[in-house]
């Protein structure tokens, strides 16, 4: 099966990685117990090209089954197929989204723009159908989940690149964490069984599939230093009661990108105020010039009124816009971005004092970067002024350009 749209390396030195990142995670991580307690099944996806969407799926059913009292409802695969490509604006008659595929980005912007309803009220088919819509009853029902997922980003879809030291650390703090995480790999032609323990030449891969990561093992005997737990969609009879192991080598030789999910109080995610930053007043540049633009080419409903403010930044360039507060406050504030293959590493400084980390915008291929969380703030009624700043590029990005699509204010915790 092809289920998305998307080189070898050797052992992982984990002792070496853990003196230098200190003992941040445990040696063992099982969410399989939990999974299982929930009443949480494998699914089957069959021959339908629906990988990445079960994998969304199954981190959202995992988050809200366990933050609801039972009997907990399973959620809509179907659902969340429609609320990608509709949330994206896709066309039956786009022939690149003929089928039911959808990347992570769209997935996840269709479950928190759309929600997901729960299975009874639309259940997974055997066939795809680009006509197929969600009753009312599946619409209401699904509205209740939408607006309050937080997406922590581990690495957005890259093939160039093998996964790294803190790429793969920061799987392990989410599984510690208590979070599973969806990963998309490229996958092997002629897998055999449910242990991907040796690393496969790149012409033995295709590209690719997703899974969920539920656990992981360190053990210096095992390839790459360890193994992670995954659940396919072959149902419960495959594998360990559908469940699979891959070596961290493998993990690291074939990942191509990977999140996970934090579900919040109902709209959560909703902006009390939006600001699109292709209308903001620019205040200052340095070492950078700016555009508003259309992205009609890469999915227009991805991007806040469809437009964003394209910056033509070379290193060390910023642009300063105005932000005006017009009620005082504390408020969660968020920038939405986008991500791709020249784009580079950013910095934002509010009123002059840098806020957040350091967001890297490469990606693979152009696409919404998802909130890039800045903090929590006592914002006074007035202007203020929000910097972002380049600070470096990914060592396979192809320059220090980004894109700012809106600036948003959310309600504090």
């Amino acid at each position: 099966m092809t289920c998305r749209l998307l080189g070898c390396v050797g052992l992982l030195a984990m002792a070496g990685l853990a003196e230098a990142e200190g003992p941040r995670v445990p040696g063992k991580a099982d969410l399989v117990p939990e999974f299982q307690k929930l009443g949480l099944t494998p699914r089957v996806q069959g021959a339908r090209d629906t990988c990445s969407l079960f994998a969304i799926t199954g981190l959202a059913g995992f988050e809200y089954a366990r933050s609801t009292p039972p009997p907990h409802a399973r959620l809509s695969e179907e659902f969340l197929i429609w609320a990608a490509h509709e949330a994206a604006g896709h066309k039956v008659e786009d022939s690149p989204w003929r089928g039911d595929q959808a990347m992570f980005y769209e997935a996840v912007h269709g479950l928190n723009a759309l929600g997901i309803c729960a299975e009874e009220l639309m259940r997974y088919e055997t066939a795809g159908d680009a006509a197929r819509k969600p009753s009312a009853a599946a619409m209401a029902n699904a509205k209740a989940r939408s607006a309050r997922w937080r997406v922590h980003w581990i690495r957005r879809w890259d093939v160039k690149r093998p996964l790294g030291d803190t790429e793969l650390l920061a799987i392990k703090e989410a599984l510690a964490g208590g979070h599973p995480v969806a990963c998309g790999l490229r996958w092997p032609t002629s897998p055999s069984g449910h242990e991907l323990l040796e690393v496969p030449l790149p012409g033995k891969v295709y590209d690719g599939h997703s899974i969920v990561f539920a656990g992981y093992e360190d053990d210096p005997k095992r390839n790459g230093g360890g193994v992670f737990v995954f659940r396919d969609w072959k149902g419960p009879l495959w594998g360990n009661q559908g469940y699979g192991v891959m070596s961290y080598a493998y993990a690291r030789a074939y990942a191509n990108d990977a999140l996970w999910l934090q579900l919040g109080p109902p709209d959560s995610e909703a902006p009390v105020e939006r600001f699109e930053a292709e209308s903001m007043a620019v205040l200052g540049l340095g070492r950078c010039e700016t555009t508003p633009q259309d992205m009609g080419r890469w999915g227009r409903p991805l991007w806040s009124q469809g437009k964003q403010l394209f910056c033509r930044a070379q290193d060390s360039g910023y642009v300063e816009l105005g932000l005006g507060i017009r009620k005082a406050g504390r408020y969660r504030l968020g920038v939405q971005a986008t991500a791709a293959p020249d784009f580079g590493i950013v910095r934002a400084l509010l009123d002059g004092k840098p806020v957040g980390q350091d967001f890297d915008l490469y990606s693979g291929r152009l696409s919404p970067s998802g909130a890039l969380e800045l903090g929590t703030f006592d914002l006074a009624a007035g202007p203020h002024r929000l910097r972002v700043a380049v600070v470096g590029r990914n060592t396979v990005s192809a320059g220090f350009y980004f894109g700012l699509d809106a600036v948003d204010l959310l309600a504090a915790p």
